[in-house]
């Protein structure tokens, strides 16, 4: 029988029985109650614990009435409050029955379950009057009814049809499992099924959830169970995710298209994903791509609080407060020109360090130079209890500066590094870190607190150099360090002393190493830095002092002279090479310049997240490319050792002194040390020197003013090689200590180089021989991190002949992509979405070739 036949007979069933219950309601006689249990009734007091029995109540009452045979036969047949809650099956040889008869039988068979089971469940309520029960009945039966309207609502709603092989939706499987049952069960009369509760209708959307934004403020969460499994960092997650089979292009566009969202958390994951290619990879590039930046801003921890007398957590969240203090996050791109495919897989390798955040509410940086700009939320006693330069667990320390492919000595494994003088070791394929350690531990030679993220590998000798700096009691000490496969342990190459100053690279040529000092020097005679201050609090920029360039030969392994120049500011150098035609050696110094600090002091997370209100001057300061010429060295050897000489005679300190230690000597002797430099700085004191330079070292100029005011030492001859501002410099690995022509680097669009607030957003190929931009790449929205340069390894390779491999956010579509550019026009050959936001670098990655 069809429903609507059903549903026509089922009401006229409901206005008999409410006609019924209103009859009885209104007579003076007592319920009967069929009591199937007990076989004792009472006229006095009846029980009424559900329809069912109202049912069997009313059903005897009228079999007795013989003026209401008719009504009650009828009511008795299709009362649809015998009908029970769940769908009942009827026997096969009943389907060809009349509606009647049909209904005759379920009322009967619900009836005699029902009342049995329910009156066993309320056997001690038996003094419900017949006054009182009334009224319940009606009550009761009206909820019922209105409850089968609804579902008769619902039925019709979820009318459509049903494909058993497709998977359930989110929230829908309670309804799909009925309907499924409903399926399965041999076809009844159409009967409405009767529910207290009518299935939950649930509709799956896209929900947006705002990046989490830089806070101080205490979140009250009174929910323990909750916070109990929340993460101890709290992820970004973007408004619309794309999967690594989606196109972003189809992506709708998010309505903030600034560069803020790649500035908050990210996740990890576990497996390997296949990304979606979108144009032709060359076929020689097969090979592996690393990338690191920051991974973890925020770290989320609890804590307990009273509030009105009552224990409740509250939220808070450990922020690191510079984009290079963040904790890191390490990508792998592993490449297949010959396919056409890229796949990838990324890792957060500090699991360790953000327990201990979470735990203790904060982070003591352990040695100097371990964050930026970071308030550490904790006691000042934590420095005497924590601090110690020697390398913890493998995930226990900040490496998130540099990638190295190989060291000498240990090749085979990856390795990360960071601003101090760590480095940590990684599985190649899934970033796993394995150990960590300090130069220190590789020669004991190589003490200090910090080195350059930076050093500089010799492909032509096989060897890598670096520097550690030593913080002693009256001086400062540099040591210029080299390793290589022949020796490993390698050997100080000399030591120089100088004032204390941080600086993050070195270069090198053939002959010549080159360290720069600009005056970004230490407060309080280095005492700060040397109790675990951040940078930007240990260390300040003298606008009076004098940047100074250290030339030591590689060869007879000395310090050759110092030359001076305008004070500046950089973090990056692009390249040097020697000019051996010239006169007496010649050595060109390529440098990315700021006017002072000012960049490190924008690029806090707070600046970055706010620069509208936090970054001070509100646009991004500009660089210049210089080149400095440091001119006939081999001259101004003799006439600085001879000053030298004289120097040391008059002084108790030579202004410049070096050694190079013999047998294995250590290169400086007495105190160093954080209790040094305090001992230092009081007998010193923190007095800045005068700008007016002198004339000569005498016996009452210490090293220090010296160092600032040499004026008889030669001056470094200063070029603008470009006047585009530039960042993340590159070129080709084999020009480097040569004279080259091409550079990239990220730079403005027209767009965003007049606007507050903005970073980097290009890609930019320059002619450092005619200072011209011969090529630039941008996308509306799109915000690269570095591009690395990967050769194509041929005989006949020009110096652009290669790729530009960059992680580039898209802020519109709220994801990153990998970008593969033709190095020679910055024309795009492939693109692969990432399906996630990546966090903007403004670390190195690096690259492994497989032939």
């Amino acid at each position: 029988m069809d429903d609507e036949h059903a549903t026509k007979e089922l009401s006229k069933h409901e206005a008999v029985t409410e006609e019924k219950i209103e009859s009885h309601a209104a007579s003076d006689d007592d319920f009967a109650v069929v009591d199937t249990v007990s076989s004792s009734t009472t006229s006095e007091a009846v029980q009424v614990s559900s329809p069912e029995h109202v049912t069997a109540a009313t059903t005897t009452d009228a079999s007795a009435d013989a003026s209401d045979a008719d009504t009650d036969d009828a009511n008795s047949h299709n009362d649809p409050l015998s009908v029970d809650k769940h769908d009942t099956a009827v026997p096969e040889d009943k389907h060809d029955a009349p509606l009647a008869a049909d209904t005759d039988l379920l009322a009967e068979t619900s009836l005699a379950h029902d009342t049995e089971e329910k009156h066993a469940k309320t056997n001690d309520d038996h003094d419900v009057s017949a006054a009182t029960a009334a009224p319940e009945v009606i009550a009761e039966v009206q909820d019922i009814v209105k409850e089968i309207e609804e579902e008769k609502k619902h039925e019709e709603h979820d009318k459509e049809p049903e494909n058993d092989d497709k998977e359930p939706e989110m929230g829908k499987t309670e309804d799909i499992e009925i309907e499924r049952a409903v399926a399965t069960t041999p076809e009844p009369v159409s009967v409405p099924v009767v529910s207290a509760v009518a299935p939950p209708m649930v509709t799956v959307t896209d929900t947006e959830i705002e990046p989490l934004q830089h806070r101080q403020h205490v979140d009250m969460d009174t929910d323990d169970d909750d916070d109990e499994h929340m993460p101890s960092y709290q992820p970004f997650t973007p408004t619309h995710v794309a999967t690594a089979t989606t196109n972003a292009a189809a992506a709708p566009l998010d309505a903030d298209t600034s560069h803020k969202k790649g500035f908050q958390n990210t996740t990890d994951m576990d497996q390997i994903v296949e990304l979606p290619v979108d144009g032709k990879i060359p076929d020689w590039l097969i090979g592996e791509h690393y990338t690191i930046g920051p991974g973890v801003f925020d770290v989320k921890y609890l804590r307990k609080v009273e509030i009105d007398g009552e224990i409740q957590h509250a939220s808070s969240y450990f922020t690191f407060g510079h984009w290079f203090d963040a904790l890191p996050l390490l990508n792998r791109f592993d490449i297949n020109g010959t396919r056409n495919t890229i796949s990838y897989r990324n890792r957060l390798p500090n699991a360790r360090l953000v327990d201990r955040i979470r735990d203790h509410h904060g982070y003591t940086p352990p040695y100097p130079a371990s964050v930026y700009k970071t308030n550490s939320n904790q006691t000042f006693i934590s420095k005497f209890m924590k601090s110690n330069t020697k390398a913890s667990r493998p995930d226990g320390e900040i490496c998130g500066t540099r990638l190295l492919p190989s060291l000498p000595g240990m090749v085979g494994r990856l390795f990360a590094q960071n601003s101090a003088k760590h480095v940590q070791e990684l599985d190649p394929f899934d970033m796993r870190p394995t150990r960590t350690f300090t130069w220190d531990e590789v020669n004991p030679r190589f003490k200090g607190y910090s080195s350059s993220a930076h050093g500089h590998f010799d492909q032509h000798t096989g060897e890598y150099f670096n520097f550690t700096m030593e913080v002693g009691y009256q001086t400062t000490q540099y040591h210029i360090f080299a390793i290589s496969d022949r020796e490993p342990a390698g050997s100080v190459i000399a030591s120089v002393q100088g004032p204390t100053a941080f600086m993050s690279d070195i270069a090198v040529t053939p002959k010549y190493i080159v360290l720069t000092l600009y005056p970004y020097v230490a407060n309080s005679s280095g005492m700060k830095y040397t109790w675990n201050e951040s940078i930007l609090d240990a260390f300040h920029f003298d606008h009076g002092r004098a940047t100074l360039f250290y030339v030591i030969s590689r060869e007879r392994r000395q310090l050759m002279t110092v030359f001076r120049a305008p004070a500046t500011f950089a973090l990056h150098h692009v390249n040097a090479f020697e000019d051996l035609e010239a006169r007496g050696h010649n050595i060109a110094l390529d440098v990315i310049c700021y006017k002072d600090d000012t960049i490190l002091h924008q690029m806090t997370t707070d600046a970055l997240r706010s620069p509208e209100t936090h970054m001070v001057p509100s646009r991004l300061v500009a660089s210049e490319v210089r080149r400095y010429t440091l001119v006939n060295i081999e001259e101004e050897h003799l006439a600085f050792a001879k000053r030298q000489q004289n120097a040391s005679k008059a002084a108790s300190n030579a202004a410049f002194s070096y050694s190079a230690p013999a047998n294995g000597a250590n290169a400086s002797s007495g105190m160093s040390g954080k209790w040094a430099s305090a001992l230092g700085s009081l007998f010193r004191g923190n007095a800045q020197p005068s700008s007016a330079p002198s004339t000569a070292p005498t016996a009452a100029t210490t090293t220090a003013s010296t160092a600032a005011n040499a004026s008889w030492l030669p001056e470094a001859r200063v070029s603008n090689l470009l006047a585009p501002s530039l960042e993340l410099p590159q070129i080709h690995p084999s020009y480097k200590m040569y004279a080259y022509r091409f550079m990239y680097g990220l730079g403005f669009s027209a767009a965003s180089a007049i606007q507050d607030g903005r970073i980097w957003d290009s890609i930019v190929k320059a002619d450092v021989t005619t200072g011209a931009i011969v090529a630039t790449w941008h996308k509306e929205h799109c915000y690269p991190s570095q591009a690395v340069f990967i050769p194509r390894d041929a005989k006949d390779a020009q110096e652009d002949d290669g790729v530009l491999v960059s992680v580039v956010m898209d802020a519109a579509r709220a994801t990153s992509f990998l970008l593969v550019l033709d190095a020679a026009n910055l024309d795009v050959l492939a693109t692969a979405d990432l399906g996630m936001i990546v966090p903007i670098s403004f670390a190195h990655g690096t690259y492994r070739l497989r032939k």
